[in-house]
């Protein structure tokens, strides 16, 4: 694909099922994704256009396929179960686009003006000691790399690969990190002649994509990620750890931990029965590269932080993925778990994706859940 994470692109039909008691429909499967299409609209094959989960879809293309009433809010592509089986994406004629599109893996939300809907970000208003400031971000601190969804690269893993299944939370993205300075101030440049390397270093947190502050510039007033932070005493475990484990000079950005915040009051109606707010972590990285899991492991280990539920360990295959997708719900509970994060063990970003449970898309679309941000 030329786009891993595009929500809008250029596929071809695999394979077409009959639906059981089903006259005037079928399920067409186009690399990973299905859909639920008219009977002999489409031939084993053909090249469509497959817009996924989180696509949001302009008015004038909907009106123009009639399917306006389909969408969920926000005109966003929605997951339904019908006759026993999931319709996850929706299938556009390949004529919709120009024919400069129609090679396979094309990226063509900007033609067709399909975007892909992102929540909106909470900010909270920095201030120290009441006085706003600029705040400047750390470029050592980096938000979370974005992995696709599986059904978009259905040949990432084969039964070759030995990975890790992870349970995915659904909450709000953390991260927390004791990182380089972009600035040195005089005050650091002394501690550092007088023998203190640390001063070139910083604790630094924030959400996925906004920096949340510093110990150089200061910290928002209240936020969740600092509740959690202060809840968990991460900056005091954080400099411990990264302290015993390295000298300053092994380390050219530094250290970065990222996790999930989950729990009440993080996501509306999906609150994991929870009566207060929980953090789990799931990647760790060192310079800019993420560690492997044995060592992401051994990070948490010594920071004495919880971990993401690991499900499995070992080769790859189909059925042992799929036992942790369906048919999973919250413990004590009847609703459905988010999926799963499948990655390889030796941390390459080129291997690593998640698999949403088709059921929690439609309960969360049933139950106004709130997304992931």
């Amino acid at each position: 694909m030329e786009n891993l994470n595009s929500v809008a692109y250029v596929g071809k039909i695999g394979s077409i099922s009959e639906i059981p008691n089903a006259d005037n429909i079928e399920l067409v499967t186009v690399g990973g994704w299905n859909a639920i299409t008219k009977k002999g609209e489409y031939q084993v094959g053909d090249m469509v256009v497959v817009t996924t989960t989180d696509a949001v879809i302009p008015v004038s293309v909907s009106d123009q396929l009639n399917v306006t009433g389909y969408l969920r809010k926000g005109q966003r592509v929605r997951t339904v179960k019908l006759r026993g089986v999931y319709s996850e994406c929706l299938v556009i004629p390949i004529n919709y686009v120009g024919e400069r599109y129609h090679s396979e893996g094309s990226d063509v939300m900007g033609a067709l003006g399909i975007t892909k809907y992102e929540p909106p970000v909470k900010t909270v208003q920095l201030s120290v000691g009441g006085r706003k400031i600029k705040y400047h971000q750390n470029p050592n601190f980096k938000v979370y790399y974005k992995f696709p969804n599986q059904k978009n690269v259905p040949d990432m893993f084969n039964e070759e690969d030995e990975v890790v299944i992870t349970r995915k939370l659904h909450g709000t993205n953390a991260r927390y990190g004791i990182v380089r300075k972009k600035k040195l101030s005089l005050w650091d440049r002394v501690k550092m002649f007088f023998g203190n390397q640390w001063a070139a270093f910083e604790y630094v947190y924030g959400s996925h994509n906004v920096e949340k502050g510093s110990d150089s510039q200061g910290f928002y007033d209240t936020d969740v990620w600092k509740t959690v932070a202060n809840t968990y005493d991460i900056r005091g475990k954080l400099w411990d750890h990264v302290k015993d484990t390295y000298e300053p000079f092994d380390l050219t950005e530094g250290v970065v931990i990222y996790g999930e915040i989950y729990g009440a009051g993080i996501q509306k109606n999906y609150e994991y029965g929870l009566t207060d707010v929980k953090f789990a972590g799931f990647d760790v990285e060192v310079d800019g590269v993420y560690q492997p899991y044995i060592n992401e492991t051994v990070h948490f280990d010594c920071l004495q932080l919880p971990q993401v539920e690991l499900l499995y360990e070992g080769n790859w295959n189909k059925e042992e993925q799929d036992k942790y997708v369906f048919k999973n719900n919250i413990e004590g509970t009847k609703v459905p778990h988010e999926g799963i994060v499948v990655k390889s063990v030796t941390g390459d970003r080129r291997k690593v994706s998640k698999v949403i449970n088709p059921d929690y898309l439609i309960y969360g679309e049933k139950n106004n859940v709130g997304d992931s941000h």
